[in-house]
């Protein structure tokens, strides 16, 4: 089970590339920088909540709590995931990882981060696994 829920998880990893990708080519020029961070983080989370009701029956867990559980994992291997690449990998700066929690330039990372935190649990009630 743990495998599974990893390999959900590790999965919106390239959908989150390729929407960063996207932006930083397409919705830049086509709404500038602050509508195109904006645009980003709603179609990221609309993917990430369309992929989470698509494959969470897959998990096959026992209830509510359980689906909860897995967007806290979620949600920290997300966080850990950003931060250790960002700063590590990428050798951004910590002001420069922060900025995105800060609602600056149209940015709302905090909220897609609530769609990755709420996703399984909002899964599982609309396919009514529990």
């Amino acid at each position: 089970m743990t495998f599974k829920i990893l390999l959900l998880w590790a999965a919106i990893i390239p959908m989150a590339i390729a929407n960063g990708i996207f932006r930083d080519t397409v919705l830049v020029r086509v709404f500038g920088q602050k509508r195109a961070r904006t645009a980003s983080g709603l179609s990221l989370s609309a993917a990430i909540l369309a992929w989470t009701v698509l494959t969470i029956p897959w998990i096959q867990l026992p209830g509510a709590q359980h689906y909860a559980s897995v967007g806290l994992a979620w949600l920290t291997l997300t966080v850990t995931f950003e931060f250790l690449f960002g700063r590590f990998v990428a050798r951004k700066p910590w002001p420069e990882l922060l900025r995105a929690y800060r609602f600056e330039d149209g940015d709302i990372w905090p909220l897609v981060l609530a769609v990755v935190a709420l996703s399984p649990s909002m899964a599982a009630a609309l396919r009514m696994l529990h």
